[in-house]
């Protein structure tokens, strides 16, 4: 056991068994002789109790109970409770060896999932039941729509069952994130060396240089210079069935600095103005590079300061 008190104390059935002082490092062990009923652990500190754990042997399972992570949830058709099952005795504890299969019913909301932390269960994971493992179970329980009750009932065989009731408030559904593209993002971007004047747009690093060419990628603007400044981009484009095979599109989010772009050595597009903004470039079939020249204006951001995607047509 662990503590950030002065000593520890074990108390087994009202009887001391054992007292030490706390080792923060390796914590503490106690080796008792097992026998049911009321196991205590007391914290001390200045000969005070300031803290106590106590562990009860159970009894034999007589009923079902449902504990709800909230007792609140929002009428958004979105918001999920996870509702822990678990299996209790007479005294209302945990019965740790209960492993019985439960049902449930909810109304007012939809029941999304079940599990039970089991690595060797093969039950589904969205039928409304679920046996227990080592007493416990859970299920998700997504809300409806508006104001209303949720209620849930958890049965099984031989126990007394559980009734649960969680509150839905009205509440106004949050904005959708936008569906993402279709495509591919274009990676390992290298750029090369500023210069003064535009340089040979098949300029390219050697093989196995891996010096005068910097790696990057896409939202990284280059260094602002005093003057009128060049640099190249180039990358290999993602190798995609369809693209291969029909061309596609290649989306510039960003580009600051007028630009030229480069397909396969081939011009396809220019941009013709130092201010920011996203350029389109039709991608013929089959092809497998791509470069870009920018050009940046004196003491200005430049270069690809936006994600670069490859789509299908």
């Amino acid at each position: 056991m662990t503590s950030n008190a002065e000593r520890v104390r074990v108390v087994l059935n009202g009887r001391m068994v054992g007292e030490a002082a706390v080792d923060r490092i390796r914590g503490n062990m106690f080796t008792i002789a097992y026998a049911p009923g009321r196991l205590e652990a007391v914290a001390l500190t200045g000969g005070r109790e300031v803290a106590r754990a106590v562990h009860e042997t159970a009894g034999p399972a007589v009923a079902l109970r449902l504990t709800p992570a909230r007792n609140q949830m929002l009428g958004d058709h979105e918001d999920v409770v996870p509702v822990t099952i678990d299996a209790v005795d007479a005294q209302g504890r945990h019965v740790p060896t209960e492993n019985r299969m439960t049902r449930f019913t909810v109304d007012g909301a939809t029941l999304i999932g079940v599990g039970n932390g089991d690595p060797n269960s093969h039950e589904s994971e969205k039928a409304p039941q679920r046996s227990l493992f080592n007493g416990l179970a859970q299920m998700l329980v997504q809300a409806g729509e508006g104001r209303g009750k949720v209620t849930i009932t958890a049965s099984a065989a031989g126990l007394r069952p559980a009734r649960l009731v969680i509150d839905r408030v009205a509440a106004t559904p949050r904005p959708q994130v936008a569906v993402t593209p279709t495509g591919a993002f274009i990676l390992g971007w290298r750029r090369s060396r500023s210069f003064a004047t535009a340089p040979d747009p098949s300029l390219a690093p050697s093989p196995g240089d891996n010096n005068s060419w910097d790696f990057t990628r896409s939202g990284s603007a280059a260094t602002p210079e005093a003057g009128p400044s060049f640099r190249l981009y180039r990358a290999p484009l993602p190798v995609r069935r369809r693209v291969v095979a029909q061309g596609g599109t290649l989306g510039f989010a960003r580009i600051e600095g007028r630009a030229t772009v480069y397909v396969d050595g081939r011009q396809v597009a220019v941009k013709r103005d130092f201010a920011g903004g996203p350029l389109e470039v039709a991608v013929p079939p089959g092809a497998k590079a791509v470069a870009v020249l920018v050009e940046a204006a004196p003491n200005a951001r430049s270069g690809l300061t936006g994600a670069v995607r490859l789509a299908p047509r």
